[in-house]
């Protein structure tokens, strides 16, 4: 139910083989990881810097002493290393703006020489606001489960059928996906941009939609009365969203489902660097069940 990925009224159900396979895989070159993001939350801002590490590999190697910042037009946002080897963060606090192009630049030596990586991002328009949510039994179409409460949000949509959402729910301010992509909720509106979400014309076309479902049996996920649950609604660039889309795809032991080995990237220079860089606004709203 975390994985729900809502392209309005579309669910597609997959079944796996269940037998255990042993994957021997041959290691590829060692590129750069970049993970960086801008958004219009008033904070300081990240970028992450590490090397990619084996097919089995759980620590990489974080890349430190670069020389990273953001041009904003005119302005140049200078970042610095944290505390934490490879985590870089804005030297000052600031709020990315909508129409705003976001050109990031990253600079280090390493036993090859000189690198230089770089990325851009436009933060694209948002809802004006999410007026309401509703935490009540799961039900999409004919199919519901006892054991889950949808997350059901009220807003008006843009009017732009490209706009992507992503949404993270968090329980008493716990984000309930943790810090992985894979467990993002990510959803278009396609024709339907311009409606109001879960209102009288969507409701009667499509039904009411929820955006996430919250496991009962789930420790992280159980809601008690009296708990906030929140809502975090984010429009994200194109590149961002199919970025996070061929991320869950390849999660799993089953190489008959696994998709291409090079996940998409907006790194550059091409072939060099993997990760995403992205520019995005939130909206927020919040419920005590």
């Amino acid at each position: 139910m975390k994985r729900l990925l809502i392209i309005i009224l579309t669910i597609i159900g997959v079944t796996a083989c269940t037998e255990k396979m042993i994957i021997d895989p041959q290691d590829g070159p060692q590129l750069v990881g970049v993970s960086g993001s801008i958004t219009d939350v008033y904070t300081k801002q990240e970028v992450i810097l590490s090397y990619t590490t084996s097919f089995y590999g759980t620590n990489p190697e974080m890349i430190s002493d670069a020389t990273v910042c953001v041009v904003d037009g005119l302005d140049t946002i200078w970042y610095e290393e944290s505390e934490r080897p490879g985590y870089y963060y804005s030297i000052n606090e600031f709020a990315g703006e909508v129409g705003h192009t976001y050109h990031l630049s990253i600079d280090f030596n390493n036993q090859e020489g000189h690198q230089h990586f770089y990325s851009e991002s436009t933060m694209n328009d948002n809802v004006e606001q999410v007026d309401s949510i509703r935490i009540k039994p799961w039900v999409f179409n004919d199919l519901h489960d006892d054991n889950f409460l949808g997350v059901y949000p009220y807003f008006q949509t843009t009017d732009n059928p490209k706009t992507y959402y992503m949404t993270r729910v968090l329980i008493n301010g716990n984000d309930v996906g943790g810090d992985t992509l894979t467990r993002c909720m990510l959803f278009e509106t396609y024709g339907y941009a311009g409606i109001y979400f879960n209102g009288p014309l969507m409701v009667m076309i499509a039904g009411e939609v929820p955006i996430d479902g919250l496991d009962q049996r789930d420790s992280i996920e159980v809601v008690h009365k009296g708990d906030t649950v929140t809502m975090d609604l984010w429009s994200i660039p194109g590149d961002y969203a199919h970025y996070i889309s061929e991320i869950s795809a390849s999660i799993g032991t089953n190489p008959m489902m696994g998709t291409p080995s090079n996940v998409r990237t907006n790194i550059k220079p091409d072939g060099q660097a993997v990760g995403c860089f992205h520019a995005s606004s939130r909206r927020r709203c919040s419920v005590i069940y």
